[in-house]
């Protein structure tokens, strides 16, 4: 909470005060004009004790207001549930005063002090009167903030929607004109905000850049301003994230016009306003693929996707369609996300060459008739189990699924000569923790041993946690904000590398176009991102407060999950390769490591210890490539 945020509370707590001293008395003071046998002069009956009366009333009401979250509320939107909200506080604190009065009016003596006291129980009709009063003087101090807002703004219901636009650039220039031209567009722009100080205290089509952003706060009171749209198209991810949380802190939604890699990419018009999205309080830039090396891979040829249904795939392939190929193979095993995917590509981008394929990789003789008929040139395999928990419980699945399934795909590419087989593999493969990173790295792996062998290049990817990829903790997030929380965090310090689904389909071709076989690339992800920040800051953006409107609770981390992964083990460091936003992985100099018969030996034993089910043997063979392997944690049914 600011200073300013602070100080109107103060404010508001000693208005409260004043008005609940003052109905209190005056409702002593109108009870005693009522000419009742007994109670024709009250003050003279009560009037030593109207001090401590008055102290435990105020005491209470202001209790209750904060109970009822009186001093939470943005009251320039005043409406019946705050209301609701006033009502519902004066009547508990009235119903607390009576209890606690009549409690008060037997005789009370403090042990050990012999002191004895009682304070009278004065007429039940003056509680009646005080709530009357204070319901009327409460009313009126909050709503007279609506009112005096709409006087100067007039009702956000009936008048146009009044926009705070940060940027007074081009972009800012384009969507002031359009607003003002359009007498129908419902939008009002009231002032620009922009940290070019030549721009200043200028008018652009009559609208004032009325100061920076630092003192956006001041200006959206000021403006009386509805909304705050970021017209920046090359804004920063910070200054994204930054705008779009200190808005909503001010009671107001931020939108965006789209970046200006959405405008290339062709998912939308550079005047297109649209929601903060997630992305854009990463609090980094997003990195894009360099189109002209990729065009000609990719053009006029065709290419094989697995688990094309899935975000990542499904991702991959609507990226694809940019470099034009001729045929885009989609393999999965799910028919509805197959059919979604298809759907998507020939109704949306009119593809018509997208050939949905429902097979499961691990099949061979399936996949080998695939490639028999299609001829794929690049292999792009996103196909994998991914889910740690559901995997630690399931860890035959994952390496069935995950190592034995990447190896029978690799090979049918092998004996159909594609040139380039890209695998997605994960940070957990780094030191694994859990048996889904022990089947990637498994994978990873095998495709080391083989490159090159049969003149197929493989090239592997690293990913962080994918932004709103399936189950991606983004969306468990979001679940749970809808349903008013709790939001659970397995550990205050957990963090994660995180990417979004465009960045990873965008490695996964980057990767492809600059691997030379044999590498394991990863994206430039800037550095970890605290799970605990981020869910504070997907609350805000919901425009609830943290811990008030919606619980954080901490569930400990799950079976497998370490508190911060690693793009690189102790014997691997990161390079730079020939694009600037992707890091290839090298093995230390110095670094003692199995040679290539070694390997390939000891994951076909590996294989085979799965295949007759012999634990103990398979066990020991894991553990020769993990030292830290354990059995007992790390494999549900040992």
């Amino acid at each position: 909470m600011n200073k300013k945020s602070t100080l109107k509370i103060i404010l508001q707590i000693f208005f409260d005060i004043l008005i609940i001293f003052s109905s209190f008395i005056i409702a002593f003071y109108l009870r005693g004009q009522v000419q009742l046998i007994g109670n024709e002069d009250l003050f003279s009956q009560y009037g030593n004790f109207i001090v401590w009366y008055a102290l435990m009333v105020v005491i209470s009401k202001l209790l209750m207001f904060w109970v009822f979250g009186l001093y939470r509320r943005v009251w320039k939107y005043a409406s019946l549930k705050d209301m609701t909200a006033i009502l519902g506080a004066l009547l508990m604190a009235s119903t607390v005063l009576v209890g606690l009065f009549y409690l008060l009016s037997y005789p009370i003596t403090l042990p050990g002090l012999n002191i004895s006291f009682t304070f009278p129980f004065f007429p039940r009709s003056v509680f009646i009167i005080d709530f009357l009063l204070a319901l009327i003087l409460i009313t009126i101090s909050r709503f007279s903030v609506r009112f005096f807002n709409e006087l100067k703004f007039g009702n956000p219901r009936t008048r146009k929607k009044r926009v705070l636009i940060v940027g007074a650039g081009d972009a800012g220039e384009m969507i002031v004109r359009e607003m003002t031209k359009q007498r129908n567009s419902g939008y009002e722009p009231v002032g620009f905000l922009d940290d070019d100080p030549s721009k200043l205290k200028n008018r652009i089509h009559g609208i004032k850049v009325l100061g920076t952003i630092p003192s956006m706060e001041e200006h959206i009171k000021k403006s009386g301003a509805d909304e705050v749209l970021i017209a920046i198209p090359s804004a920063s991810g910070k200054l994204r994230k930054e705008v779009a949380i200190r808005a909503k802190e001010s009671g107001v939604n931020a939108r965006t016009l789209p970046t200006l890699y959405e405008v290339i990419d062709g998912k939308t018009h550079l005047y297109q306003v649209r929601d903060i999205d997630i992305e854009d309080i990463l609090g980094r830039e997003t990195v894009k693929t360099k189109t002209d090396e990729a065009m000609s891979q990719f053009k006029d040829k065709v290419i094989l996707v697995t688990g094309a249904g899935g975000s990542i795939g499904s991702e991959i392939c609507r990226q694809l369609l940019r470099f034009e190929p001729s045929k885009l193979i989609m393999v999965d095993h799910s028919e509805n996300n197959l059919f979604y995917i298809e759907n998507e590509l020939n109704n949306k981008y009119n593809f018509a060459s997208g050939i949905p394929i429902v097979a499961n990789i691990k099949d061979k003789q399936v996949m080998r008739s695939v490639f028999e008929r299609y001829r794929p040139e690049t292999v792009f395999h996103a196909a994998a189990y991914k889910h740690v928990p559901l995997m630690q419980l399931n860890p035959e699945a994952a390496i069935q699924n995950n190592f034995m399934g990447t190896k029978e795909i690799a090979k049918v590419a092998m004996e159909y000569k594609v040139k380039r087989f890209v695998l997605l593999s994960s940070d957990k493969a780094v030191k694994p923790k859990n048996i889904m990173g022990v089947s990637k790295l498994l994978a990873e792996n095998y495709l080391k041993v083989i490159n090159g062998s049969k003149g197929t290049k493989f090239m592997i990817v690293r990913f962080g946690n994918v932004l709103e990829s399936n189950g991606s903790v983004i969306n468990i997030f979001k679940e749970q904000i809808r349903a008013g929380g709790p939001v659970s965090v397995t550990h205050p310090d957990m963090s994660r590398y995180i990417m979004t689904i465009a960045e990873a389909a965008q490695l996964a071709i980057q990767t492809s176009v600059i691997g030379d076989g044999g590498e394991i690339f990863v994206l430039n992800m800037g550095e970890p991102i605290n799970i605990l920040e981020l869910a504070r800051n997907m609350i805000t953006l919901y425009g609830m407060t943290p811990d008030e409107d919606i619980e954080i609770v901490y569930t400990g981390p799950r079976e497998g999950e370490k508190l911060t992964e690693e793009l690189a083990s102790d014997g691997e460091e990161l390079i730079a390769s020939s694009f600037e936003y992707i890091y290839r992985i090298k093995e230390k100099a110095g670094k003692r490591k199995k040679t290539i018969d070694d390997m390939n030996n000891l994951l076909f034993n590996i294989e085979k210890g799965m295949q007759l089910h012999d634990y103990s043997n398979l066990f020991k063979d894991l553990k020769k490539l993990i030292p830290d392997f354990d059995e007992k944690e790390m494999w549900f049914n040992s």
